[in-house]
């Protein structure tokens, strides 16, 4: 791997292109001076449409190509291109006057139409080389961010800016592109950003990354936006936090330098009843759970037992049985339990519960009471 840098002057401005080689990639990135007035009005006209960016380096370019001659690059054409030309997305008030405010500009036309004012662009990248030897496909598999985290020597790095535009002081819409090249990767980030005051913040990004030794690159396109006045209610719920967290740590250290006792520290009295009013409802949710399972226990035995009454009458119906007097201890059992039987029923249940293996004979039949309960 080896890299070269050269410097030229144009115009007064510094420009600059620097090469570096990874592999059989080669790396250009190169960097020049804002279009001049007549270029951009020509290519508004191409474009059709009323403005172009204040700040837009046309002949800037970040460049990956391989020695077969195919590769990708990045530039600011071919970004505004994916700008859409016939709708106005962000409809606030400040876009109109921000229109107005172009409509005299000499590469302006003499109508304002509505268009993207904001320069949205969802622009991923311009692929290169002839019969397009280099071919995009779909996958599963996704860049491990992990991987890039990790320390290693950055071999070349740099940063091309596109285009910018402050949008007449009402936030600033702007995409660039930066790379950098270690020992066993490269890595690049293409990231649009916009910003208009008081509305909205939007960011696209495409990811580009390779590894040395495969013959693919992985590219990502994500996109994000938010309401400022939703980034504002989670600012606030970060200051709360904050807040919280700093009240809590004057209480503690007021306490020891006042000698109080630990236990007298509001902090620590807060957090002991957090811990409590846990406990708590983990006792109810118990305590819940044991009355549910006892509430199904004796409907079950409700169910058991008004099964065995059926029977049981069934057998004194059919047959000649005496019936034992009930005791008073069986007698208090089956009103614990609940038993809202009639008359001879109530009787016999207890009788045959508590005659352990007594028998009930009527002909060939024989019934046990043992197998009841």
């Amino acid at each position: 791997m080896f890299g070269s840098l050269s410097t030229m002057m144009s115009h007064g401005f510094k420009s600059s292109k620097q090469d570096f080689t990874f592999g059989p990639w080669k790396v250009t990135a190169a960097k020049n001076h804002i279009m001049k007035s007549k270029d951009i009005e020509r290519l508004a006209e191409e474009m059709n449409m009323p403005s172009l960016p204040e700040m837009l380096f046309g002949d800037n370019v970040l460049r990956i190509q391989h020695t077969d001659g195919y590769g990708i690059e990045f530039n600011a054409i071919d970004a505004l291109k994916r700008v859409n030309s016939m709708e106005d997305a962000v409809k606030v008030a400040c876009a109109q006057e921000w229109q107005e405010s172009r409509a005299d500009s000499e590469h302006s036309k003499e109508v304002v139409r509505p268009y993207d004012w904001t320069y949205t662009t969802d622009y991923r990248g311009t692929l290169i080389g002839e019969g397009m030897q280099i071919k995009v496909t779909k996958t599963a598999e996704r860049i491990d961010m992990e991987r890039l985290k990790a320390r290693e020597q950055i071999m070349f790095f740099d940063e091309v800016l596109l285009f910018e535009d402050e949008l007449h002081d009402h936030g600033v819409s702007m995409i660039s592109v930066k790379i950098r090249v270690m020992p066993t990767s490269f890595f690049l980030l293409l990231r649009f950003f916009l910003r208009v005051d008081g509305v909205l913040i939007r960011i696209n990004d495409t990811r580009l990354y390779h590894e040395a030794g495969k013959n693919y690159m992985q590219r990502e396109f994500s996109t994000r936006e938010s309401k400022i006045a939703e980034l504002k209610f989670l600012k606030s719920e970060a200051d709360l936090e904050y807040i919280e967290k700093r009240l809590k740590l004057e209480f503690i250290h007021h306490t020891a330098e006042n000698g109080c006792p630990a236990e007298e520290n509001p902090a620590l009295m807060l957090e002991n009843l957090k811990a409590i009013k846990a406990k708590h409802t983990a006792l109810c949710s118990q305590v819940r759970e044991i009355s549910a399972a006892q509430k199904e226990s004796m409907d079950s035995i409700r169910n058991n037992l008004s099964s065995v009454m059926k029977l049981i009458q069934h057998f004194q119906q059919t047959t000649d049985v005496e019936v034992q007097p009930l005791t008073e201890s069986v007698q208090e059992s089956a009103e614990l339990l609940g038993s809202s039987f009639t008359g001879t029923a109530t009787e016999v249940l207890p009788a045959v519960v508590a005659s352990g293996q007594q028998q009930l004979l009527s002909g060939s039949a024989t019934f046990k009471s043992s197998t009841l309960l």
